[in-house]
């Protein structure tokens, strides 16, 4: 799911006019906002923003630590995961 950085959004709404699904993307209080219920997540819209305000899912500090590449450590059961030295090399689990 795209998201917008507001502090990027410059209010152009270029995004909502290249957006192929009606009513994914509007504006509030000057800003794009992205209905993700019915975003089809195509990125034409991070494709066209001059500012960048649009932003890929993985960027989204919302979601970090959530399986979204944000980078959270100490969430899986892979070596250097906090499961010991030598216990990930045991097979208990």
């Amino acid at each position: 799911m795209p998201w917008v950085k507001e502090d990027l959004c410059k209010g152009c709404e270029i995004c909502v006019k290249a957006c192929p699904v009606e009513g994914a993307i509007e504006m509030k209080d000057k800003k794009a906002y992205i209905h993700n219920d019915i975003c089809t997540r195509c990125g034409k819209c991070m494709e066209v923003c001059p500012t960048d305000a649009i932003r890929p899912n993985s960027e989204n500090p919302a979601l970090r630590g959530f399986g979204m590449g944000g980078g959270r450590r100490g969430m899986g059961r892979g070596s250097g995961h906090g499961m010991g030295e030598h216990r990930h090399n045991s097979g208990e689990w």
